[in-house]
């Protein structure tokens, strides 16, 4: 049997429970409750409600910044219903801003979804009514239509396609590739033998085909292995410092039988000079040897312009007149 001490108890204890969650309702819940809202209203005229209840969220780009408050039907126009929305106070409505129902999931439950305006947009003030968006049933309406419409666009092209004269070239051309696969088989048939003769010569041509490529690749690949060889590579380099010696050494002698040449001519000038000067006997002798030295001289410019190709040989002449000056 419970005593009265523990009857006191218990009311004390129920008493502290109440009173707890009294305070956690006051704490938590009364500022939200009793926040100052701002009041918007959305007017739906001749869409169906359903599915929006009051205590429905309101959500702004898929945040929850409200509540709907109340529900009811305009007095002025029975076919539009009045939505009032409890929004918090720094929600940016603006004039262009519009409210539209969405569904939650397979619930059927809605939800009003703002959709933001534009930054250049005046505010609106508390208490105005927000431009009502597309319904969900115009906007599945809206899609129908473009659905029923392509669905009537496929289905005339087939009926197009599917006419008695499309019907009647579609079965001629059929018939005529079954002659035509007919004929073909006929021919094979007929030509067996040919055919099969034909397919062996092609096969034993591919295979000479193989076997010359592989004696092709064999003799490219010798030739390189000869020309990439050391072997190679020093008669290049051999041949070419020869054919650079022999340069060489054929303009050298050019160069030297013409500074000889210029040398005796320089010589044969100072005798005259000398022969003049003293008034000696020997002029006759120094004009001979002057004109014979001119007369080398043409005769090899006249040989270069000849053959040019002793400019390269180096050709000496054979008993110059200029020899037996000295």
């Amino acid at each position: 049997m419970i005593t009265r001490s523990q009857k006191i108890r218990l009311g004390i204890f129920f008493t502290l429970l109440v009173l707890l969650l009294i305070a956690v309702f006051a704490a938590v819940l009364a500022p939200k409750m009793f926040q100052e809202r701002d009041a918007y209203y959305v007017g739906f005229r001749d869409v169906s409600v359903t599915g929006l209840q009051e205590g429905s969220s309101v959500k702004y780009h898929g945040l929850t910044v409200g509540f709907v408050s109340n529900i009811s039907i305009d007095p002025k126009d029975i076919r539009q219903v009045i939505v009032e929305l409890s929004l918090e106070p720094d929600v940016p409505i603006k004039e262009d801003t519009k409210a539209e129902m969405l569904y939650i999931g397979i619930t059927g439950l809605k939800v009003i979804e703002l959709r933001s305006g534009t930054n250049e947009s005046a505010p609106l003030e508390p208490g105005s009514y927000i431009q009502a968006g597309k319904s969900i049933a115009e906007s599945i309406t809206g899609r129908a239509d473009v659905i029923t419409e392509k669905a009537e666009l496929i289905l005339n092209n087939i009926a197009k396609l599917v006419n008695e004269e499309n019907t009647n070239n579609f079965l001629g051309m059929v018939e005529n590739a079954s002659v035509t696969l007919k004929e073909v088989g006929d021919i094979l048939s007929t030509n067996k033998t040919a055919v099969n003769s034909t397919l062996e010569n092609t096969r034993v041509i591919s295979e000479d085909l193989t076997v010359m490529s592989g004696k092709l690749k064999k003799v490219t690949n010798a030739f390189e292995e000869m020309a990439l060889s050391d072997s190679m590579h020093q008669a290049m380099t051999d041949f070419a410092e020869i054919a650079s010696a022999l340069r060489r050494a054929q303009l050298v002698d050019l160069i030297r039988d013409m500074n000889a040449a210029l040398n005796r001519a320089n010589r044969i000038l100072q005798d005259v000079e000398r022969d003049v000067a003293q008034g000696s006997s020997n002029l006759v002798y120094s004009v001979e040897s002057i004109r014979e030295s001119v007369d080398y001289l043409n005769q090899f410019s006249r040989m270069i312009s000849e053959d040019p190709s002793v400019i390269i040989r180096g050709t000496k002449p054979q008993n110059a007149p200029d020899f037996d000056l000295e």
